[in-house]
């Protein structure tokens, strides 16, 4: 038993060496990732609730339009200029999407890590939608 006992205590020490330079290197660099993947989510996720925000406000602006709509072409037309600005709020929930999962995926390539950048929202929304 006193062996077992020593042959623990022999693997502790090895494994645990608080003043290792590579131990706080670890630590550190495990945190920094959490922090990362953290800023990453939270950049994903407010970007989509802002475009999310901007299709309902686009939404009802063009239900009021198209309830004032004189004929059935200024009608479609209304309807066709919301739809292409929901279009567009897509397009940008699946490039956030690409950067968002480059953000985890360039580590794991061994290419050079980027931040994601959001699309701005007033590139994405539809000039009459918005």
């Amino acid at each position: 038993m006193n062996n077992t006992t020593q042959q623990l205590e022999a693997m502790q020490r090895m494994m645990f060496v608080p003043d290792s330079a590579a131990l706080q290197d670890n630590a550190r660099c495990f945190w920094d990732v959490q922090d990362k993947v953290l800023d990453a989510m939270q950049n994903f996720a407010n970007g989509w609730f802002e475009r999310r925000h901007v299709g309902t406000h686009a939404a009802v602006k063009a239900a009021q339009r198209m309830c004032k709509a004189q004929t059935q072409v200024d009608l479609v037309r209304e309807y066709q200029d919301w739809v292409g600005g929901a279009f567009q709020r897509v397009m940008a929930d699946g490039v956030a999407c690409q950067e968002f999962f480059g953000v985890f995926a360039a580590p794991l390539s061994g290419k050079q890590e980027t931040t994601p950048q959001q699309p701005e929202t007033k590139t994405v929304q539809h000039s009459k939608a918005a």
